[in-house]
């Protein structure tokens, strides 16, 4: 159907729509790739390119089994946000469409899974996010740790650059050499977010298994309720971070 509305995934965010010409122009010029996922209104998740029909597209893909009535309304409503429409639509977990440990991971990370789906290399039969950059580590590194429910690491994380902060104020550090030594921090960070994000995960889908025993229905429920994203979390040390900068600039003035 030369008329389906095509949405696919970057590295950050999902771009669309499409039509299916403008698909394969974005395969010619390497923006779209077989390991891109892909989406449009009709399919129950994101699958990538390579799934589909060889031709990608030049068909359309198999027509997925009927959903119920609502949670196509969801899908339709949340049409100009495509990118959450499987994720948010009322089904029986939040992994839908997906099997094995892929909808495992779908059910620790939530919403934003098609993203580290691809971080990952998920679809390559292998967990690995080396070579890999991740921005809100590289911003707010702290924050985003919390963010994302790495509690420990968060703490781990603090305490370095807290330790870095005195030595460097003990030791008398120029601002300018501060300066380098904080961007190395950060894009160190940045460089190993998904590397550890990725292993917190499979933290907790561990611990998940061996809490639920052989119990699907009960694994994917911990796995909801200990994974996603906590937004209080991240904004009480949104808060704290602000607090310790403004004593900082108190005692240096």
């Amino acid at each position: 159907m030369q008329d389906a509305q095509w949405w696919y995934a970057n590295s950050r965010q999902s771009e669309g729509p499409v039509d299916l010409a403008g698909l394969r122009r974005l395969q010619q010029d390497g923006t779209v790739t077989a390991r891109t996922l892909v989406w449009r209104e009709g399919m129950p998740s994101w699958r990538p390119l390579a799934e589909l029909d060889p031709s990608v597209a030049a068909a359309e893909p198999v027509a997925p089994s009927p959903e119920p009535a609502a949670a196509t309304a969801v899908a339709v409503a949340d049409r100009a946000d495509p990118y959450r429409a499987p994720a948010t639509a009322p089904i029986a977990t939040p992994a839908a469409g997906l099997d094995g440990d892929m909808a495992l991971y779908a059910a620790v990370v939530g919403g934003n899974f098609p993203i580290y789906r691809q971080r990952w290399r998920l679809d390559q039969g292998v967990a690995d996010g080396r070579g890999t950059w991740h921005w809100p580590a590289f911003l707010i590194g702290v924050i985003w740790m919390a963010y994302r429910r790495m509690y420990r690491l968060a703490a781990i994380w603090a305490g370095t650059l807290v330790f870095f902060s005195i030595a460097e104020m003990l030791l008398g550090v120029p601002e300018g050499l501060s300066v380098i030594i904080t961007l190395g921090l950060n894009t160190t960070a940045a460089l190993y977010a998904n590397r550890w994000y990725l292993a917190h995960c499979q933290r907790e889908i561990a611990r998940a298994r061996a809490q639920a025993g052989g119990d699907e229905a009960r694994l994917h429920s911990v796995l909801a309720a200990r994974g996603d994203t906590h937004a209080p979390a991240a904004a009480m040390v949104a808060i704290v971070v602000v607090a310790v900068i403004l004593v900082a600039q108190g005692l240096a003035g």
